[in-house]
């Protein structure tokens, strides 16, 4: 047995018993890295990099976003993509010389987030990080789709 000696309020209560790991919608948001760990791949042949990544501003100021990004793998495709991601991330931070992934560290950046659903329905659908750009970037606006109406009548005559 330990003794814990601890209360708790009714709204520490309440804020427990929210649903905090359910996905964020899609769009982009204003994030920072607030954790870095290199784990190795289950079958022990690779490595990747697992972030959280933590909302800073709007509606959903506070939430994580959890990010894995390969370092190493067998299969090259997949170490050519985690290079991609990694150099998004870091060029996101404003590093081009990247030698710990705790200078990744505190620094805002923007992040596109999606809704991944697990096809199998083992497990629940989550939140992953499709692109890293810097604060401020053309990037950050939604992107816009289909060509503006044109103004008056093209057909009119003129003069």
């Amino acid at each position: 047995m330990a003794l814990l000696n601890l209360n708790f309020t009714q709204e520490e209560v309440q804020n427990a018993q929210s649903d905090n790991f359910s996905p964020i919608p899609a769009d982009n948001y204003v994030a920072e890295v607030n954790r870095s760990e290199v784990k190795m791949t289950k079958d022990g042949r690779g490595s990747y990099i697992s972030l959280s990544l933590k909302v800073l501003e709007g509606d959903f100021a506070g939430r994580l976003i959890f990010q894995n990004i390969t370092l190493t793998n067998a299969n090259a495709t997949a170490q050519t993509i985690g290079r991609e991601q990694m150099a998004q991330l870091a060029g996101a931070c404003g590093i081009l010389n990247l030698q710990d992934s705790e200078q990744l560290h505190g620094k805002p950046i923007s992040i596109r987030v999606a809704i991944e659903t697990d096809k199998s329905g083992q497990y629940e659908p989550r939140n992953s990080v499709k692109k890293f750009f810097p604060l401020n970037s053309p990037l950050q606006s939604a992107p816009q789709f289909g060509t503006p109406a044109p103004q008056g009548n093209p057909w009119a005559r003129q003069g």
